[in-house]
């Protein structure tokens, strides 16, 4: 009898509902630039840096592309996907695209 009381104070047999799975959030809008002569310039050096000319800069442009990026930290700039070596990096690249790309020709 006891059991029962207990049974049915916890819910009576209701079947437990699962939680519905949540959809992962979406990835943040890609950065848009007005792309001037030197921003252009800039990302074909950018993209020119691992050897190959594939609108894919897979060196680091806000490390002035010292350190090798991470497709997992992209910012894509002009049909471009500028690899970032860390969250943070582009984090920080993020706030001043137009002037991070224009130091690389420096």
């Amino acid at each position: 009898m006891i059991v029962l009381a207990m049974f049915l104070a916890c819910g009576g047999g209701d079947p437990v509902k699962a939680e519905e799975p949540t959809a992962p959030p979406a990835p943040p809008a890609a950065a848009t630039v007005s792309v001037g002569p030197e921003v252009l310039e800039a990302l074909k050096t950018a993209d020119a840096a691992d050897g190959k000319e594939d609108k894919v800069a897979t060196k680091c442009s806000g490390c002035a592309l010292a350190m090798d990026g991470d497709a997992a930290h992209t910012v894509t700039v002009d049909g471009y996907a500028l690899h970032l070596c860390s969250a943070m990096c582009k984090e920080n690249f993020s706030k001043d695209i137009e002037g991070n790309l224009k130091q690389l020709l420096n």
